[in-house]
């Protein structure tokens, strides 16, 4: 009985304590506002009850409302970009009003670098960094469309306008002449060959490391400068789902002025007659006696550029993220879907981006990590650039204005020739139906995983073990139709190609870390580290001829025998590229005054022979914050940052193929030598180039000063630098002389870049409902080929654009005391007049030029000299070798396709609700080498082509009377037609030879210019709006691309860098603008939404 009595006291004090707990501990309900240290509310704020996930955002005004469990012990953390993070104790209070300090603007933001990542207030090296909410601001489909003129020192140019177009980066102009300046790109830390998989949708910030005190911790990878890409983080609470998408209207940004119907038709007579009586019938049966040409006057012109390029296409990309987890367990997960149509028809890009992150805490000690990105991108068409697999877009320009006789009467094709015939089907095509005879179809995915732990040993002390696999598939199906000149070159049948490329890529990584501090004084930062890589990759290609032309290039490519002609088959499996590496960084801090940081990287590279596979780069940094003295007390009311900071340091570039150390052997076999059909194997050397055993490390060494300053908190901060880099025993192709080979790669010569570069960021006006800031980049760069091989002085490279018809000519070359990117070629010296001849010859037909006038030899072409022949000035003068002969040696540099200066600025504000951003971009002191002028200023290279506007005969030299339709030979009329007060500016289109087509100053222009980028508008709804429609945030925006260029450049656009043989852009030949895919002009709806 006693027992019981006490088992039920027991139980009642259990129960009284439980209540008393309860009451203690019950759930109020907290609210209360935001406001700066001026008064006003803050809008925006995140606050959230410490150590759990549940959470408000405060308001427009400020407000904030939230449960809180305990309201005697909790508390409250108020966090808000700008503004120092704030801790708030409830103490069961049911109001509470936060006062939030900002912080300064900037210094405090997170930087990556390698390995790791510092903040801005104790950077030593040279970084530019654009932030996410940036790039989300503005509809972009890349990540380097994001970064055009943000950064300073960093030169992003689209190759041209297709959908799929190159986004050349260079990174202080690359000091390589390899051919590749690329930077390395780092994804979420792993090393990758593109950044154009990367939805701009799924990025938290972009990091650019400039000087070797900052890329050397990557060594072999970084001598080109890294570019690094955070993608956002899971962050765990709430789950939220974003919703971001867009449609885009795009339109052809520019048009060229072509030859009128009459125009055009007279100069095809005029074209005829010069070719004589053959050349007068042809034209006649095209187009009609001479007397007919009057009716083209009012027949319409037929707009091939709008035929090519005219039709107003859609874009669209949508984009879904959802974020949440718990407190241990934090997950992130977006899909992204782009399709952006081509201005050409059947032309197309379509890509989607999966990518998923979590992280989950294992202990309070230990941490796991996981990343996953996919992407699946299909291109359709053959563009217009890159290669063979495409139509040109100078036919745009150059094919007829009108169709012919035939638009007045029937033809009779049997008075045609084949030849005759062939061109007249195909000048009755459009230039769409043309491009479907190109006809192509890529597909590539990527698969990346990446996964890493970390363990807190002790305080400070972290190893972290990382683990990644990449998987690339590349497919590229190419069809050729009847009427392609492809076809014409085998049996006149249509013909296909079909390559597949499948590359892994592996990478293991170690390290340790330790970050302390003695006295909040010393602090050090400490790490090293491992790290393996090994790549590999294999090759398929299939080729074959004689398919019948009904069969849909589909059809063909899922039954490649239906072919009439053999198969051919090759396969190919590349050599392991392998790096091992190890590293190590030591940062020391003194009373947040005095920096230095220290770098060191050894790396070892199966690329190169055993005895020269290991280089180490090390690198030094040393900062002083100026700002932090004592005797600069008195100024810090107004000066918020000011750092001075210096560095050295070498990185490596192995940038060539795999095994050019070594001799390799691939098996083949021949049926020529075997028994009936029993092939017979043999083995073949497979090195295009003789083996080079000596081959070692190409070295970048920087040297950067920099001056980081910041006023009144921050609110006007910018950024001075200076440079001074070398690139040293540059890994180059030489021509040679030895059995069997006619070129090598050596290590010879020397690079440098030197410059100056300007970041300014103003925040102009910082309200609760308003603010305005301005920002401007500025970058000057000067490039120098300090040596090459010994003896050697000059290098000489083709673009390639003109074919066979350069005859071998190289129009670029790399010069000992030249920068790089000279154009090379003839100086254009108007044309020959006709005080340069005696006389006309009528037997021979020949103009006979005056003693002492300069021939142009064997560049004369096919007609000869005459007056109104275009004219290359004789670089020798009287008594020189050579004097008197226009010819190779009158070479000389007509242009340079380096500019001197790169940037951009920008504008952004808000009111209220709404949003606005204004982007500019600039390029000053670079030429473009237009070889589309020369292809479409003459007329001999197509049947009846069209010419630019500016070839009318009112404006260049003509041969014809058109009031009798004869041809003039008689000097005095000759002059009195072309010369004098009817001086023509420029010369006949008939030179009929290599004239036409050779590099000349000519066709060199002024590509500066400045592009008005893009304008976004934007309204965010208010949130009581929004949550009324069951959302926490909704922004609709529009936004105007590539709205104007202010430019002397005559082309389709200035920023351009056309591919050229097959190729992609080449950094030894830039600057070349041949059958670019112009770019477009677009219009764009938004919407941001947040749930």
């Amino acid at each position: 009985m006693l027992n019981k009595r006490r088992n039920l006291r027991t139980v009642l004090l259990t129960l009284l304590m439980a209540i008393s707990i309860s009451a203690f501990a019950q759930e109020i309900s907290v609210s209360g506002t935001v406001v700066d240290t001026e008064g006003e509310p803050l809008p925006g704020v995140n606050i959230i009850i410490k150590g759990t996930t549940t959470g408000a955002v405060s308001d427009f005004d400020g407000n904030f409302q939230l449960q809180v469990p305990d309201a005697q012990t909790a508390v409250l953390l108020f966090r808000f970009i700008g503004f120092e993070e704030q801790e708030i104790a409830v103490e069961g209070r049911s109001s509470i009003t936060a006062v939030l300090t900002p912080s300064s603007i900037g210094l405090d933001e997170v930087v990556a670098i390698g390995y790791g990542t510092t903040t801005k207030r104790d950077l030593t090296g040279s970084v530019s960094s654009v932030q996410g909410e940036t790039i989300s601001k503005v509809p972009v489909a890349s990540v380097a469309q994001a970064l055009t003129g943000r950064m300073a020192g960093v030169q992003i140019t689209t190759a041209d306008g297709s959908p799929d177009a190159e986004m050349i980066i260079r990174v202080r102009g690359g000091g390589s002449v390899t051919g590749d300046n690329s930077p390395l790109y780092i994804v979420d830390g792993f090393p990758v060959s593109s950044i154009n998989d990367v939805a701009p949708g799924d990025i938290q910030s972009i990091d650019v490391l400039k000087d070797a005190s900052s890329t050397a911790i990557y060594g072999s990878q970084g001598a080109n400068g890294v570019v690094i890409i955070t993608t956002k983080s899971a962050k765990g609470g709430k789950t939220q789902v974003t919703y971001n998408g867009y449609m885009q209207v795009k339109q052809l940004a520019q048009r060229l002025d072509v030859l009128d119907p009459y125009e055009y038709v007279m100069r095809n007579y005029e074209l005829a007659a010069l070719d004589g009586e053959d050349g007068i019938k042809g034209f006649e049966r095209r187009f009609g006696v001479y007397d007919d040409i009057a009716l083209y006057r009012h027949q319409k012109p037929i707009d091939w550029q709008d035929d090519m390029f005219g039709a107003d296409v859609i874009s669209q990309q949508h984009n879904v993220s959802i974020n949440g987890g718990t407190e241990k367990t934090r997950f992130s997960l977006s899909n992204t879907y782009n399709k952006d149509g081509g201005l050409m028809e059947n032309n197309s890009y379509e890509r989607y981006n999966f990518n998923f992150k979590l992280n989950h805490d294992l202990a309070d000690n230990l941490r796991f990590n996981l990343n996953a990105r996919v992407s699946d991108t299909q291109i359709n068409g053959s563009g217009t650039s890159g290669g063979t697999h495409k139509i040109r877009t100078t036919q745009a320009v150059t094919s007829p204005a009108v169709k012919g006789l035939d638009e007045f009467v029937i033809v009779n094709p049997g008075s045609m020739t084949d030849e005759e015939y062939e061109q007249y089907l195909r000048s009755n095509m459009s230039l769409s139906e043309q491009a479907a005879q190109y006809w192509r179809l890529r597909n590539d995915r990527a698969f990346n995983f990446t996964g890493s732990v970390d363990w807190d040993i002790i305080p400070g002390l972290t190893y972290r073990v990382e683990g990644g696999f990449e998987y690339g598939f590349e497919e590229d199906k190419r069809y050729w139709g009847e009427y392609t000149t492809n076809a014409s070159y085998v049996d006149g049948n249509p013909l296909v190609d079909w390559e597949k490329e499948n590359k892994t890529k592996m990478r293991s990584a170690h390290i340790l870390s330790y970050n302390f501090d003695i006295n909040d004084v010393h602090g050090f930062d400490l790490m090293l580290g491992q790290e393996a890589i090994t790549s590999q990759g294999d090759n398929n290609y299939m080729y074959a001829t004689g398919y019948s032309a009904d069969l849909a290039p589909e059809k063909i490519f899922a039954n490649m025998g239906l072919s009439s002609s053999n198969l051919k088959v090759t396969s190919k499996v590349n050599t392991n590229d392998n790096l091992a590496s190890h590293f190590g960084r030591f940062g020391y801090n003194f009373d947040d005054r005095y920096l230095v940081t220290l770098t060191a990287r050894a790396d070892g590279s199966s690329k190169f022979a055993a005895g020269n596979r290991w280089g180490f780069f090390p690198a030094a940094a040393v900062a002083w914050r100026l700002s932090e003295e004592g005797f600069m007390a008195g100024s810090r009311h107004w000066l918020s940052n000011l750092k001075l900071r210096l560095s050295y340091g070498e990185a490596g570039n192995n940038r060539i193929a795999s095994s050019l150390y070594k001799l390799e052997y691939s098996i083949r076999n021949n049926k020529t030598y075997g028994v009936g059909d029993t092939p017979n194997n043999y083995y073949t050397a497979t090195n295009s180039q003789l083996a080079n055993p000596n081959l070692r490390w190409e070295t970048t060494i920087t040297r950067n000063v920099g001056l980081d300053f910041g006023f009144f908190n921050e609110r006007l901060s910018g950024t001075l630098e200076g440079y001074y880099n070398s690139a040293v025993d540059l890994l180059i192709k030489r021509n040679i002389v030895a059995p069997g080979y006619t070129e090598t790669f050596e290590n010879v010569g020397e690079t440098s870049n030197k410059g100056v570069e300007l970041s300014l960021n103003a925040f102009i006006i910082e309200k609760r409902d308003r603010s305005f800031n301005f920002n401007f980049n500025i970058g000057y760069n000067q490039s120098n080929v300090e040596h090459l091989a010994d003896g050697i002085l000059v290098q000489e490279y083709a673009s390639g654009w003109a074919g066979t018809d350069l005859k071998g000519y190289s129009d670029y070359r790399v010069e000992v005391g030249r920068p790089l990117g000279i154009i090379y070629g003839w100086e254009t010296d108007g044309y020959y007049t006709t005080d340069d001849f005696e006389n006309y010859d009528e037997a021979t037909g020949q103009y006979v030029l005056k003693e002492g006038v300069p021939t142009t030899g064997l560049l004369g072409g096919k007609i000869g000299i005459r007056p109104g022949t275009l004219k290359l000035k004789d670089q020798q003068t009287e008594g020189e070798e050579g004097y008197g002969v226009v010819d190779e040696g009158d070479r000389t540099i007509i242009g340079n396709a380096t500019p001197d200066f790169t940037g951009g600025f920008g504008f952004n504000g808000t009111f209220k609700g709404f949003d606005a951003s204004v982007m500019f971009n600039f390029v000053y002191g670079n030429d473009i080498y237009n070889a589309n002028k020369i292809a479409s200023s003459q007329q001999y290279r197509t049947s009846n082509p069209n010419l630019l506007a500016f070839m009318a005969a009112d404006n260049s030299y003509t041969y014809l009377d058109r009031s009798s339709g004869e041809l003039v030979t008689d000097l005095a009329t000759l002059r009195e037609m072309n010369e004098g007060a009817n001086a023509k500016e420029y010369w006949s289109p008939y030179s009929f030879g290599n004239a036409t087509v050779v590099p000349h100053s000519w066709a060199i222009e002024d590509g500066s210019f400045l592009r008005f980028q893009n304008l976004t508008l934007g309204y965010t709804l208010p949130t009581p709006v929004s949550q009324r429609i069951g959302s926490e945030n909704l922004r609709i925006y529009g936004t105007l691309n590539n709205i104007w260029v202010w430019t002397n450049y005559t082309g389709y656009d200035p920023e351009v860098s056309s591919p050229v043989r097959g190729s992609a852009p080449s950094g030894l030949t830039p600057g070349v603008d041949y059958s670019s895919y112009p770019k477009s002009f677009s219009w764009t709806l938004g919407i941001n939404l947040t749930f």
